[in-house]
This record gives structure tokens, sequence and C-alpha cells, in this order.
């Protein structure tokens, strides 16, 4: 049975398409099978995960289209059920049926059983098709942005979820978005909100320009960016909804990355996704000492080396791209580790050569948690929001 969700909050500019991208991508990722609903006119979803939908949610509502016969596949695990002006209309037509706040939840029960959540992303007002996205969830993610006019929005977000839903469905999760940290206010609002709300509220999705220029080029975070804070932030963020909703990561049913995937389509040949290259050794008898990592020489030097019988031996050069950049474009993760792409929160068992060794937050001293991002290992600490992160040079197992 699927967990309805509306990502939700009666005031527009938060990042409410933002979340439904970046929790629903991080979702499929992980293996859960993930359907995005957009009942706002405007139609960002399709833009945002560049997609170009043939039918749309007025042909379900209003034509009485089956729901399953207008969905756009976005990703691997992640299908659309798309909106675009013609919604408009479809809003004063609903209002005069007698049935009018079920009209959603009717065309979307025969999807239930075949997703494991069904994200609906819904406008900034109480309008009919929103009262129709409340009704039909069975929780609501509020996501606010850290400044003063929409924290009091929050307050209006109870007030009409508990009328609508006569106090069946519950605000399950606070999320602040465009926190920035080096700003005084903004951390006292944030600590206000947590001193009303307490552990609803999730840690803050900070600022970062990657989370606005990745819609723009129709990619989500973890494909435009996946070591940026903002991937970071949703990772973890993904990892909360994961434990509130109690959804286990199905690795086996992880499909192959998405650029690996496509490639394979186009070509119709097998891809193999290569694995992180191994540094460079130099053999004994090419030298004495032990060459590392920060002892090898550029690409254009070359090693000399002295045989036992004293004649000089050149090495051939060693490449640049033996050496793991220190900032990649973007990592490639082999197919059977895919589910790396967003995090995994990493248990305290974990002890892989080149993981970070604290264990505690340098500032306050609280147990760090640990995640796994694209290849990067990220250390957070959820009292003072420490992050640190480092690049992942060996797969996790």
């Amino acid at each position: 049975m699927s967990r309805v969700i509306a990502i939700s909050n009666l005031k527009g500019g938060i990042g409410k398409t933002t979340t439904v991208v970046n929790v629903g991508a991080g979702l499929a990722l992980k293996g859960a099978r993930v359907l995005v609903v957009d009942v706002d006119a405007q139609g960002n979803l399709a833009m945002a995960l560049g997609v170009h939908p043939r039918r749309t949610l007025y042909e379900v509502i209003v034509d009485g289209a089956r729901a399953v016969d207008c969905l756009t596949p976005a990703r691997p695990n992640l299908d659309l059920l798309a909106a675009d002006h013609t919604l408009l209309g479809a809003q004063p037509i609903i209002a005069q049926r007698s049935d009018w706040s079920q009209v959603l939840a009717k065309s979307l029960r025969p999807l239930f059983n075949h997703y494991d959540f069904i994200l609906i992303d819904s406008g900034g007002s109480l309008t009919p098709l929103n009262v129709n996205a409340f009704v039909c969830a069975d929780s609501v993610i509020a996501p606010t942005a850290i400044e003063h006019f929409s924290l009091k929005s929050i307050d209006l977000l109870f007030q009409q979820v508990a009328r609508v839903k006569n106090n069946s469905a519950s605000i399950r999760l606070i999320v602040p978005t465009m926190f920035d940290p080096r700003v005084r206010q903004a951390n006292e609002l944030l600590e206000e909100l947590r001193g009303m709300y307490g552990s609803i509220v999730a840690s803050p999705i900070r600022v970062n320009v990657r989370l606005s220029e990745a819609p723009r080029a129709g990619r989500t975070i973890y494909e435009y960016d996946p070591r940026s804070r903002g991937a970071i932030d949703y990772a973890i963020l993904v990892e909360r909804i994961g434990d509130i909703f109690q959804f286990q990561p199905k690795a086996k049913s992880v499909p192959a990355p998405v650029h690996a995937q496509s490639l394979q389509q186009e070509t119709n040949q097998q891809v193999t996704v290569a694995p992180p290259a191994e540094p460079v050794t130099v053999s004994k008898k090419a030298s004495r000492k032990k060459p590392t990592l920060q002892k090898l020489q550029p690409a254009t030097q070359q090693a000399n080396a002295t045989t036992s019988n004293g004649s000089s031996v050149h090495n051939e050069q060693v490449p640049s791209s033996s050496i793991l950049p220190d900032q990649p474009s973007e990592p490639v993760v082999p197919e059977r580790t895919a589910a790396a792409d967003i995090p995994e929160l990493a248990t305290k068992k974990y002890t892989a050569p080149g993981s970070m060794a604290s264990q505690n937050c340098p500032y306050c001293d609280e147990t760090l948690k640990r995640a796994t991002v694209a290849g990067y290992r990220v250390e957070y600490c959820e009292r003072c929001h420490y992050k640190s992160q480092r690049l992942a040079r060996e797969p996790i197992r």
C-alpha cells in the first residue's frame, strides 16, 4: 500500500516543487517505486524533471481517463502525473460535483498498490485541487523558508489540514528550506521553529545555488551536482523520511544509473561502468622506495630507476587519469552499487578503508551520523548541524 504524502504549504516560493523532485528522486534511487503528482497549474514538476508529458492530470479528473494511461516515466522507479495550464479550467468543473473533494483520491486509488510512495505537489493556496490533495493524502510534509512570513503560514496549514481531514491526517515533518547559517536571524528563527514544533522539524536545507540551477537543466540535484550542499541536505531528508514511514531499501530492485541506462538503450549494447581507478604503483625493481599518491610526479615527468646491474631504466609516463581527481565532474557508480548515488546512512560498524575516523562532533561532542551521497562520505551532527564530507575512493560494500 502506498504512503500518500502531500508536500504543501499555504505560501508560494518556499521550495515545495524542489522538495518533491529531490525527495522523490532520492527515494527512487533507494529502490522505492515513486509516483509524483502535480496539482499546480504551473506544471513545474515536468520542467524540473526535464520531461515532456503528452497527457496530464486534466484528462484524468475532467475527461475520466485512467491515471495509469496518463503517466510519464521520468527516471528509473520514478513516474510523473503532470499538470499544465489546462488545470486552471478544471477547478470550476470539479467544484460543481457533489464529490468534488474526492476526485483526486478516486482517480489515484487504482495506483495505490503499485507504488511505495505517492508525493503530491500542491500549490500555495487552498484551492479545490489543494483540498483534494489533503483529502487524498494520509500525511503532510510542510517545507517552509526560514523567514518570518513563511513561519506564520505553518500555523494556518495546521488549522486547514485539521479542518479538511478532521484530524485524520497529520503533518509528519516540517522541512526548513533556504536556510543560511551565516545569518543570525535565520538561526534564531530556526530555534524558534524547533521550540514550537519539536522533533517534527527536520534538518534544514541550506541555501545552495545548485538547487536553483538544477531545475533549469531538467535534472535532480543528485544528477546535477551530487557533492553540493543541496544534495547532501536532501540526502539526509530522504533518509529521515524513510525512517518515519518505515521504508526498507530494496537494493536488488535498483536499476543502473540513468546515464548508463540511456547509453545502453542508444547503443543496444551491454554497458559496463568502470570501477574507480586504482593508484599507480612502481615495481620494486624500478625503485627502492615505495611511492605514495602524494609523491607521484605529474604526467609530464618520467620516473627514473636503476636496475641491479647499474643500468638506467626509464619507466613509462604516469597518465594523469590514473590519479583520482580532487573535484570530479560527476562520480560514476557501478551498477551493483547504484544505490550509492543516494545516501545510505552508514552504521557504526562501517570501517571501510579511507573512511573518516571521527566519531563525535568536534563542537558539541554529539555522536556523528554518517551518510553516503553519490560517492562521497558525509558526517553530520543533528545537534549543531556540523557537516563534513570526503571523497569515497572505494565503493561501499
